[in-house]
């Protein structure tokens, strides 16, 4: 069953069901979670959004101006959507030799976002690619504290 028929608009889910559908990737997930309240001082936001790419609840990272991307729960996964203004272009690059091979293809194929920045979706399924995507975070903002 998929994330959105277990959970639909009328049933917002918690956190634990969040961690539970992560299955093998929960205790990622959790680090996760525990690394953005530290690093950052926020914990992430939940909202159900109709899209018809990714519908369903999903959790946002915000803090202050910045936003750390959107989380979709996947079956031992999350889909990540992640968004940066043109003006971080060229911190994004420099990065590209510190990421996951995988993750600096995502990075360089990056798609056009609303004539504002670059956009891109990433399966995150294991601690290499949640690691590059607090890099590229930090990128956005850099964190409190570690």
């Amino acid at each position: 069953m998929t994330w959105n028929e277990l959970f639909p608009k009328i049933h917002q889910p918690t956190m634990d069901d969040i961690a539970e559908y992560a299955g093998s990737f929960a205790s990622v997930w959790q680090n996760l979670l525990a690394y953005f309240e530290t690093a950052y001082k926020c914990k992430p936001k939940m909202t159900h959004s109709c899209c018809s790419a990714m519908p369903g609840w999903n959790l946002k990272f915000q803090k202050g101006n910045a936003t750390f991307g959107t989380w979709y729960p996947l079956e031992d996964a999350f889909g990540v959507m992640f968004i940066w203004s043109y003006a971080l272009d060229a911190e994004m690059l420099l990065l590209l030799p510190t990421l996951t091979p995988q993750m600096a293809a995502h990075v360089e194929k990056a798609s056009d976002f609303m004539k504002n920045g670059r956009w891109m979706m990433f399966r995150a399924d294991s601690a290499d690619v949640v690691e590059d995507y607090k890099r590229m975070c930090a990128v956005k903002k850099a964190p409190i504290a570690v």
